[in-house]
C-alpha cells in the first residue's frame, strides 16, 4: 500500500514536472497544462474509489472471515478432519461474499453443508457425544418454535424450504452451544462405525420417544 502511493505520488510529481517544462518551451497555455495534469489524477481517483479499493476491502473481508471460520468451533475441526469439506466451504464463503453478502450472514449459510457429514458422525459418536449433540438440537427447536413454529419445519427439512440461518436467527449464546456440541461430536466420533444392537436399539428409541410425547404431544409428528 505505501509502495503504491509512493510510486503513484513520483508519477503526479513526474507529470507536473514535464507539464511546467512544456508550458515554458512550446505554445502550450496554462489553462490546457493544467488539463494534462487534472485529467489523469482525476480518472485515477476514478479507478481507485470505483474498483480498486471496493476490491481491496472486499479481499480483506473474505481474508478475515475465512481466518475465523477457522478459529469456529467445529468448522476448525473440518479443516484438518475433511479437507475436501473445508475446501469446498471456504469457495463458497468467499463466493458469498463476493456476491455482497455480509460475513456472518455468509458464514451462517455454510451451516447446511455439513448435514451430511453430521449424520455420518452421529452413527459413529460416542453415546456422550450423540446424546449432548441431539438435546442442543432439541433446544435450538424449541427456541425457534417460540420465534416462528415454521422456522422448525425448515430446521427439520433444509433440503424442502431451503434450510434457515441458525447464526443470524438464534442467540450468540445458543450458537455457541451448538458449536461447541458440534465440535465435540466431531471430536469423539473417529472409530468406525460400531455394529447395532438392532433390538437394544428399538427398546431405547420407543423409550426416548414415549418420553418425548410426554413434553411435545402430537408435535412430535415433524420428527417422523
Amino acid at each position: 500500500m505505501n509502495a503504491l502511493l509512493f510510486i503513484t505520488l513520483a508519477a503526479f510529481a513526474l507529470l507536473a514536472l514535464i507539464v511546467i517544462v512544456l508550458i515554458k518551451t512550446t505554445r502550450l497555455r496554462l489553462w490546457q497544462g493544467l488539463i494534462i495534469f487534472l485529467l489523469p489524477l482525476i480518472m485515477a481517483n476514478l479507478l481507485w474509489f470505483s474498483w480498486v479499493a471496493p476490491h481491496q476491502l472486499q479481499a480483506s473481508q473474505r481474508e478475515q472471515a475465512v481466518n475465523q471460520l477457522a478459529k469456529m468451533p467445529g468448522y476448525r475441526v473440518l479443516q484438518t478432519q475433511e479437507p475436501a469439506l473445508w475446501l469446498l466451504l471456504t469457495q463458497e464463503l468467499t463466493r458469498r461474499i463476493r456476491a455482497g453478502e455480509p460475513a456472518e450472514k455468509a458464514t451462517g449459510e455454510l451451516r447446511g453443508w455439513l448435514i451430511e457429514v453430521i449424520n455420518q458422525r452421529l452413527m459413529r459418536g460416542t453415546d456422550a457425544a450423540v446424546v449432548n449433540y441431539i438435546s442442543v438440537s432439541v433446544e435450538e427447536m424449541r427456541a425457534l418454535n417460540q420465534i416462528d413454529p415454521g422456522l422448525c419445519f425448515r430446521y427439520l427439512y433444509p433440503q424442502v424450504s431451503g434450510g434457515i440461518n441458525l447464526l443470524t436467527t438464534l442467540p450468540p449464546s445458543l450458537n455457541r452451544k451448538e458449536a461447541d456440541a458440534m465440535e465435540q461430536l466431531l471430536l469423539n466420533s473417529l472409530l468406525p462405525e460400531q455394529p447395532l444392537d438392532k433390538t437394544q436399539a428399538q427398546d431405547d428409541l420407543q423409550k426416548i420417544v414415549a418420553r418425548l410425547y410426554q413434553q411435545w404431544g402430537d408435535k412430535l409428528q415433524q420428527l417422523n
